[in-house]
């Protein structure tokens, strides 16, 4: 009787393992032969595919079957990608849970009968997690998209064919991404941190050093914020932004003196250099230095006349050069003397117009840029025409242009 038991359990349990093995094997077979996709079928099978695989993944002895954990991934990435709404409300984690299961898969493989797909069905779910971490950025859930991006770089390593960089996922951009919602969530640290490899990456965007010095000044480190700017300027030694960043820093520390020495020393070295010129009109101008920005702007334009930021500060310059003589006119009642001030204002307002109009011409601005350059060119054309009817049709010209860019 004792051994009439014993087999019987035997029997019992072999039983239990083939429903369980069955269940995986069931589960394998509605992917070998999908329904179509959007069918009632099809999102039936997606219902019964979930029912079986979790069963098979709590029975002890399927629980650890890289088939079992390949195909739990499948079915949740799934779940996750075609769905229902009604699906994937009911699994709002089935993206992790893929992720998961076919890391599962390739750890409890050891024949690597698995190995190879389930790393394929992984980058899918890296661009889940992309996609996602972009969305959690938007909705202020900083800390989730961090999550995200981070099992984002886990997945990379994988992408040996490129696949990934083809739909413009790669490192340094996860990185950013990351650096991004740190910043946002205003944890610095971990914010330098993300930025650190991007610059042991030699990852070519000024940006990161300009963010870097932000964030050194946010936490009134100026040794640390000059050190990055030093450091950006080797990297990309013209780069207007970093020019302004490290002429606003020494402009802040009252060092401006010290700032255009070392200018002047560079100009010597090298008189051909325009950004040298550039940063040290840059610096005067901030001096109230009108006639040395005016020469040095002069100098880069001779040098390169496509330089368009030379020309648009220089149409600044020129624009200042107003600012006196219209204190002039308030401070008079005199209305021939107002009158003879008026067109000095406008002969200014002529040359700056010029510069500014090349500036439109040979810069590659933003739109945005490009808008605040056509609204300065508007007033300038809207004040000279009172006095001038030629300059009607180019006030008209820019009111058109404007429409194009709203």
């Amino acid at each position: 009787m004792k051994k009439t038991i014993g087999l019987l359990t035997c029997l019992l349990v072999a039983g239990m393992t083939f429903g369980q093995n069955f269940k995986v094997e069931t589960v394998k077979m509605r992917f070998d032969n999908p329904s179509v996709d959007g069918s009632a079928e099809f999102y039936q099978n997606i219902e019964d595919n979930v029912a079986d695989i979790d069963a098979a993944a709590t029975h002890p002895k399927t629980s650890n079957n890289p088939k079992m954990w390949y195909y739990k991934g499948l079915t949740y990435l799934t779940v996750y990608l075609q769905g229902t709404e009604v699906q994937q409300q009911a699994h709002p984690n089935a993206l992790n849970i893929a992720t998961e299961a076919f890391y599962k898969a390739i750890e409890t493989d050891v024949k690597d009968k698995y190995k190879e797909p389930s790393e394929a069905a992984l980058l899918n779910c890296a661009i889940g997690h992309y996609n996602t971490g972009v969305a959690q950025y938007k909705v202020a859930d900083y800390k989730g998209a961090i999550a995200s991006y981070e099992k984002v770089r886990k997945i990379l390593p994988l992408d040996k064919d490129g696949n990934l960089k083809r739909s413009n996922i790669i490192l340094e951009t996860v990185i950013q991404y990351s650096s991004y919602a740190a910043v946002a969530d205003e944890n610095y640290t971990q914010a330098k941190a993300f930025i650190e490899e991007l610059i042991a990456m030699n990852y070519l965007d000024p940006n990161i050093y300009v963010e870097m010095v932000r964030l050194h000044l946010l936490e009134k480190d100026t040794v640390g914020a000059l050190k990055y700017i030093e450091l950006g300027r080797e990297m990309f030694e013209n780069n207007v932004t970093l020019i302004n960043v490290e002429l606003d820093l020494y402009l802040k520390q009252g060092r401006s003196k010290e700032l255009i020495d070392k200018l002047n020393a560079a100009i010597e070295q090298d008189g051909e250099n325009k950004v040298y010129y550039f940063a040290r009109a840059v610096s005067l101008m901030k001096l109230e230095d009108l006639d040395g920005a005016e020469a040095d702007y002069l100098k880069v334009i001779e040098l390169d006349n496509a330089f368009a930021d030379a020309h648009y500060n220089l149409g600044v310059v020129y624009v200042d050069r107003c600012k006196p003589i219209a204190e002039e006119i308030d401070a008079t009642t005199d209305w021939k003397k107002q009158k003879l001030l008026a067109s000095k204002i406008d002969a200014w307002y002529v040359k700056a117009a010029a510069q500014f109009e090349e500036a439109l011409v040979v810069g590659d601005y933003a739109d945005a840029d490009k808008k605040i350059t056509i609204e300065t060119l508007k007033k300038l054309y809207g004040r000279l025409m009172q006095n001038d009817p030629a300059y009607e049709p180019k006030y008209e010209d820019m009111k058109e242009l404007l429409t194009t860019l709203e």
